[in-house]
């Protein structure tokens, strides 16, 4: 990867939809973190609020410490509260979990990652050693609705939530999209916007739920559709397609990202887009379904109640 283009086109890209930059905040991310945008996969990602953040994200091939450095590059306070949480998750399962890290162009550091290694059960991931208790209180609502198994963790540094994301069996129902909407509250979106939602999402879907740390109600929920080709994308609004456009893509094989946010403070839709790296090859060796794929996971469910099989054992995902 060229540090210097990369630098031009996460300026570029942060002006084609009016998100604020911070020149110097740039260039420590990059000092510090070249070897893992050079290694890894890079992606962009921006939401449709006006005036919200370009972010730009490397997810890992291999295993490092991207929070040592973070910290030593004063990216992350040494002190911060979820540091042992996120630490305890990342040695979990022998040391398989995997951190990638995620910045915005204006203030730096904004999430760090885990991929699990595999599809892991919730109340694993939820009792892990420095999980708040009244995180691991709201693990039984998520288990009523079938969230049962996840696959990764991403962790706000700065709002002190965590976005659980598990993989659900389906296909998503109206009512099965009710319930979980209902976690996070807010209006019931219309019946168009779900049915699209449902017609997106693979047969065994993602979805996000949104944990603050500290405790309280659950914030947000996101269903997730991946590698949804330009011409084929759903409706989306105006500041998506203008950051689809503008973002640019040096992937042989381009891979764009929707998602759709829901919770009390108000409904939006997320949009990600490869950068460099072979987002799609990492995604695909993590088990993640695309667009247009049947997108059953056997493994999910042979770890139903009552059956032998152990999640998590010989998964790539």
């Amino acid at each position: 990867m060229s540090t210097r283009r990369f630098r031009a086109d996460i300026i570029s890209t942060a002006g084609a939809i009016g998100a604020p930059v911070s020149h110097r905040t740039i260039d420590t991310v990059i000092d510090a973190f070249a070897e893992n945008f050079a290694s890894g996969a890079t992606l962009w990602k921006t939401t449709s609020r006006p005036g919200d953040h370009l972010a730009y994200r490397f997810f890992s091939r291999t295993r490092t410490d991207t929070l040592g450095r973070a910290v030593a590059a004063r990216l992350l306070h040494a002190a911060h509260p979820m540091l042992p949480a996120v630490r305890a998750w990342s040695e979990m399962y022998d040391g398989a979990p995997v951190q990638s890290g995620d910045f915005d162009a204006a203030r730096g550091l904004a999430k760090t990652w885990l991929h699990f290694g595999g599809l892991r059960p919730a109340a694993e991931v939820f009792g892990g050693r420095q999980v708040p208790t009244a995180v691991r209180d709201l693990l039984p609502d998520f288990l009523a609705l079938g969230l049962a198994h996840l696959r990764f963790v991403a962790c706000d540094w700065r709002r002190s939530t965590a976005n659980f994301y598990f993989r659900a069996e389906g296909p998503l129902t109206e009512r099965q999209f009710a319930r979980i909407h209902a976690l996070a509250g807010g209006a019931p979106p219309r019946p168009d916007l779900v049915a699209e939602v449902i017609a997106y999402v693979p047969d065994d879907y993602c979805v996000a739920v949104t944990v603050p740390m500290a405790g309280g109600a659950v914030e947000r929920v996101c269903f997730y559709a991946l590698r949804v080709p330009k011409d084929r994308l759903p409706r989306v609004p105006g500041r998506i397609r203008a950051f689809l456009d503008a973002a640019p893509s040096h992937d042989a094989d381009e891979c764009n990202v929707i998602g759709w946010s829901f919770g009390r403070s108000g409904d939006y839709v997320k949009a990600e887009r490869s950068y460099t790296g072979d987002m799609t090859e990492v995604l695909a060796s993590w088990n993640c379904f695309f667009h247009g794929q049947s997108g059953r996971d056997e493994q999910l469910r042979a770890a139903r109640p009552g059956t032998t099989a152990a999640a998590g054992e010989g998964s790539t995902s």
